[in-house]
């Protein structure tokens, strides 16, 4: 299979399950709500969804990879034996965290909304987590049999396994469509509306869903001629560096992590706030947005990525520093080509996506939603390009670099958190968490730029700004375009569904229009003005 080839199956892969992704959020918000029940929910299911973002993103998985190809080179049983001592250790670590984490239960949802919910609120939420918590294990357990598959150089199951995963989600929600019962606004009271055996249901149907994710991957590991079980030699030569390595990534996850609490924190405390105005603006609002920003980031990024990762992991291994070099720009361009018109559209067009994506909530959430989202356009590309840049330092199996830098990332994050809810009315704040979030990791995307300098001599993301010049002209050119009908067509949160659609689709075509023309223009040389 050609590479590009491998890279549209992939991008296939996850934009199917990007796909669904949105249609379970979309039931989700429409059957429990972006309130009380929608924000208990999405806070317990995005706590252990966090670490699997972090897994399969790079932060630890791919620094097992390298590893794995240099054990498997030794033989397929060393292979083997090498995988089945990593699942032995992310177990013997993840199990007993989750054991505790259930437990805990009632402190932990009391920490992440900060003191600011009701009693009834939080024993919801602590409801939701103990039966969301358990899905840990089973991310840990589905990323490192995703990257056993990866140093195989067989990334399609993993790519695909989420779409089981959003199936289950989706089949657990449905039901509660039509049952009706479960208040989905503000009410004081909504969270007395979830029966025990609903929460079951809820949380339990989420947590199935990862189980079924795992066991996609098994029927790939035996066609594969893989045999992986849990070890007990993990004094066995190699694991201790993979183990030392790792350790940063776990600096690098608690980073994030830190984050991850504080934003929550604050968005959840400025949701209980600002509920009585007229839209909704909590902890739901942020996740959705954050969720719609990082569709095009996977579909693109993580697919060019995740095709070129073991290429650039055995370049490393063979201290080849111009091919890593090669393929990081290589993947930053590919990406960039696709990423910079999508950010300059989103940014234009994200109220109306996010009306037509959430078509069972009221028009002032979404619209609102859609206002968070634009802040997450600028992150659609420096995220991205930060994901393609870490992912070249962990090829090099540099892990305490990245780490350093997401410390830094976590710390303004955090910082610009508070500050927005200091500064900002209580509606408005989860609109400063996008922007602070897009900041961050502006300021982490110099950083890692720098330190790949510093570790390879190379300038990959110089490299790539050349080529990326003229779509990036062409994009903010349509978006212009863009922007002037949007203005033209007074549509608002009050606009209803099908006056919204049609603004969309009118925008979009604008954009493309002009997109096309303008980059037309200036593959020959020739000002985007020349009739």
């Amino acid at each position: 299979m050609t590479r590009g080839a491998r890279v549209s199956g992939l991008a296939v892969a996850t934009a199917l399950s990007r796909v669904l992704g949105f249609i379970r959020a979309s039931v989700w918000a429409a059957a429990f709500g972006l309130h009380v029940v929608g924000n208990a929910l999405t806070l317990a299911n995005t706590l252990p969804s966090i670490v699997y973002t972090l897994l399969a993103g790079g932060a630890i998985s791919s620094v097992f990879v390298p590893q794995l190809i240099r054990a498997a080179a030794n033989g397929r049983q060393e292979g083997d034996a090498f995988a089945g001592r990593l699942l032995s250790v992310a177990l013997l670590v993840l199990l007993p965290a989750t054991v505790i984490g259930v437990l805990l239960a009632p402190w932990i949802a009391r920490l992440y909304t900060g003191g600011a919910w009701p009693p009834r609120d939080t024993a919801l939420l602590a409801a939701f987590l103990a039966w969301c918590l358990p899905q840990i294990p089973l991310y840990g357990i589905f990323a490192v049999l995703s990257q056993v598959l990866l140093a195989r150089d067989r990334p399609g199951p993993m790519m695909w396994a989420p779409v089981a995963n959003n199936v289950v989600g989706i089949a657990a929600a449905v039901p509660f469509l039509f049952l009706g019962g479960i208040a989905t606004g503000p009410d004081a009271n909504a969270a007395e509306t979830v029966s025990p055996g609903e929460v079951l249901a809820i949380a339990g149907g989420a947590t199935a869903g990862v189980l079924v994710q795992v066991l996609v991957l098994l029927p790939a590991l035996r066609a594969a001629g893989v045999r992986v079980r849990p070890r007990r030699d993990l004094r066995a030569a190699g694991i201790g560096r993979s183990l030392r390595l790792a350790g940063w990534t776990v600096l690098f996850v608690a980073a994030n992590q830190i984050a991850y609490s504080i934003t929550a924190i604050v968005a959840n405390a400025a949701g209980a706030a600002a509920d009585t105005a007229d839209h909704a603006a909590g902890l739901a609002q942020y996740t959705n947005a954050n969720m719609i920003m990082l569709v095009p980031h996977a579909i693109i990024a993580v697919s060019v990525v995740t095709a070129a990762f073991p290429r650039m992991a055995r370049a490393a291994v063979e201290h080849d520093v111009d091919r890593v070099a090669r393929a990081a720009t290589e993947a930053l361009v590919r990406s960039g080509r696709l990423l910079l018109p999508v950010a300059c559209a989103l940014l234009i067009t994200a109220p109306l996506i996010t009306r037509l994506l959430f078509p069972g909530n009221p028009g002032p959430d979404t619209w609102f939603m859609g206002l968070v989202l634009a802040t997450f356009a600028p992150a659609v590309v420096i995220y991205s390009f930060q994901f393609v840049l870490v992912r070249t330092l962990h090829a090099w199996e540099n892990t305490r670099g990245p780490a350093m830098v997401q410390i830094v990332i976590a710390l303004i994050q955090s910082l610009l958190a508070v500050l927005a809810s200091l500064l900002l009315p209580a509606g408005y704040v989860v609109v400063g968490l996008g922007a602070a979030f897009s900041l961050a990791y502006t300021v982490g995307l110099v950083c890692t730029a720098r330190l790949i300098v510093r570790t390879t001599g190379r300038r990959p993301l110089r490299g790539a700004a050349g080529a990326l010049l003229r779509p990036a002209l062409a994009a903010a050119t349509a978006a212009l375009g863009a922007g002037a009908v949007v203005a033209v067509s007074g549509v608002g949160p009050a606009t209803d569904l099908w006056h919204s659609a049609l603004v969309l689709v009118g925008a979009v075509g604008v954009y493309v229009a002009v997109f096309i023309v303008a980059a037309g223009h200036l593959s020959k040389g020739r000002p985007w003005t020349t009739p």
